[in-house]
């Protein structure tokens, strides 16, 4: 198929369809060019065209009409000049927005979310800090100066030693009115205060020292009547120190009954330890009694269960012979008798096999009084049997002779069903071995 071409006015060069402006002069291509370019040249007729078809034929094509471009071409209009990014259309505007707003929404859901862990999070932190407990307190210190650390005195005279330096650290001034006496521990503290201040610094002074294991304050507090004169207080002194003596024995008290009852305890707990272990000890006497019982049972168990074997063992050898010899006598034998007798109402089958007689009811009342009398076992061999004598007021018949097919049984059937009653019936039958 031809196709148009685009071509310069003022230079000849060949212009794409896109462009505006001539590559070769820059001349600005005018509308018009297109229309000009596609046209033939002055003094020329269109030349036809032809297409060429499957086969070898040509069919004519008109050519294009000069008035419209070639459609191959395509070309800017001059309200397009100005644009320079691509046109979206009304529903590509729409889902634009739609994506624009369903990402603000995410953005708003994930900062909702960001604050409400936020919020539990210090929600949290604030329960754990209202339920832990409040933080202790620590103690205020006893008025006046902190002792010096004293190392652990090893005897009453080092520990006196270690009382006498925290007391000089305490009243450099006032030391030498104190006496300090040590006993086992107890610290007895004698001499004079010019108040009841300095004299309870002294005690709370001596207790912090290693060591001690109680402070009996006996320093008297110098008080002055209206003359000026000073007085002691020594009836005050001596009731504290009764009632620190006497804390100090009730302390030992204590002790010796707190050691009393874990002494009790530990005896205790070793008369229980003791009792379990009789206990347990009794126990696995019993427990090896019980299985012995057993193994003598299983024992005993097992010896009559060999014995029962045995006799079993030895029954079943008798027996075997028995029947062997039964079976040697009867194969001695040629001929046997059969003596049946018995009350019949009705229809009845008396099956013979070897030496036992049994009864097939059929029809009426069961039989009574049955009895059967063999000279001989029938032999499991061919043979010949027949009736001697019948005696009875219905009828008596062999309906099945002996054969190897049936196991060599024989049966008798006593037909007494129209007559009406019950009635004895007896019958003789003789076998002969062939």
């Amino acid at each position: 198929m031809a196709t148009g071409r685009l071509t310069c006015a003022a230079c000849g060069a060949e212009l794409k369809p896109l462009r505006r402006h001539c590559p070769a002069c820059g001349a600005e291509r005018q509308l018009g060019d297109a229309s000009a370019a596609a046209a033939p040249p002055a003094g020329e007729e269109p030349r036809a065209r032809e297409r060429v078809m499957p086969g070898g034929m040509r069919l004519p094509v008109a050519p294009p009409s000069p008035a419209f471009p070639p459609p191959e071409a395509v070309y800017l209009s001059p309200e397009d000049e100005g644009r320079r990014f691509p046109l979206f259309t009304r529903y590509q505007l729409i889902l634009i927005g739609l994506g624009i707003g369903l990402l603000i929404f995410l953005l708003v859901v994930a900062f909702l979310v960001w604050r409400q862990e936020q919020r539990d999070r210090m929600r949290a932190e604030s329960g754990r800090a209202a339920a832990a407990p409040p933080a202790p307190v620590p103690a205020t210190p006893p008025p006046g100066p902190e002792p010096s650390p004293s190392p652990t005195p090893l005897d009453d005279a080092a520990l006196a030693a270690a009382v006498k330096a925290a007391l000089t650290v305490y009243n450099p001034l006032g030391v030498a009115r104190y006496l300090v006496e040590v006993k086992d521990g107890l610290v007895t503290l004698r001499g004079d205060a010019e108040n009841q201040a300095e004299r309870d610094g002294a005690e709370n002074v001596i207790k912090p020292v290693a060591g001690v294991r109680g402070v009996i304050n006996l320093l008297i507090v110098k008080t002055k009547d209206a003359a000026g004169l000073v007085k002691l207080n020594e009836a005050e002194a001596r009731r504290l120190e009764e009632a620190l003596r006497r804390r100090l024995q009730e302390s030992e008290q204590e002790s010796d009954e707190a050691r009393r009852a874990r002494e009790e305890a530990e005896a205790r707990r070793a008369s229980e330890r003791r009792a379990r272990e009789l206990e347990a000890a009794q126990q696995r006497e019993e427990e090896d009694e019980l299985r012995q019982a057993a193994e003598d049972r299983l024992r005993r168990e097992a010896a009559e269960y060999e014995r029962r074997q045995e006799e079993s063992r030895r029954a079943e050898a008798d027996r075997r012979a028995r029947a062997e010899q039964a079976r040697l006598e009867v194969s001695a034998l040629r001929a046997g008798t059969i003596a049946w007798s018995g009350i019949v109402s009705g229809i009845d089958e008396i099956i013979l096999t070897g030496a036992s007689a049994s009864v097939r009811h059929l029809e009426g009342e069961p039989p009574r009084q049955t009895k059967a009398t063999f000279s001989a076992p029938m032999p499991r061999a061919p043979m010949t049997v027949r009736l001697l004598s019948a005696n009875g007021r219905g009828t008596t018949r062999i309906v099945q002779e002996p054969s190897a097919a049936n196991g060599y049984t024989t049966i008798i059937r006593i037909d007494d069903s129209d007559k009406g009653g019950d009635k004895r019936y007896d019958f003789a039958l003789r076998w002969e071995a062939q």
